[in-house]
């Protein structure tokens, strides 16, 4: 049986740094996020009664719950559009789609899997997250 030679898909330089920027803004976004919850909850004036103190902390740990679970899914959501990409297209890289790293060129059956597979890991991350912040707000954590 003849071994078909591997071909290399070299990585796209644009793609690369666009890539970093994105994750450097998306870092920058979760530094900021808690700032920017303090920030909003803070325009009440009757905040200096301890009681209130203790209620708006109780809320700004329930708004920075949810918001740092959305925040975590929006990598876990392109993760999984990807893997429906190379689901559907049987290849990696997907067809028309450059890749920020040198990737062999992967096709048929085990492209298929592996987008099922990450597709599946993605879908499991998700239940994972909304399981946490059902436990949260139920009181059972």
């Amino acid at each position: 049986m003849k071994r078909e030679k591997l071909e290399l898909v070299p990585a796209d330089k644009r793609t690369r740094q666009n890539l970093l920027i994105l994750i450097a803004i998306y870092i920058l976004l979760l530094v900021w996020l808690e700032s920017l919850i303090d920030f909003l909850l803070s325009f009440d004036p009757m905040a200096a009664d301890p009681f209130a103190m203790a209620a708006l902390n109780q809320k700004k740990v329930e708004y920075t719950s949810v918001v740092f679970a959305a925040a975590r899914s929006v990598p876990i959501g392109l993760l999984f559009l990807l893997g429906y990409r190379i689901q559907t297209s049987a290849s990696i890289p997907p067809a028309r789609m450059k890749f920020p790293i040198t990737v062999h060129k992967i096709k048929g059956k085990q492209a298929q899997m592996f987008g099922v597979l990450l597709m599946g890991i993605c879908m499991f991350l998700i239940y994972w997250e909304m399981v946490q912040l059902s436990r949260k707000f139920l009181g059972l954590q």
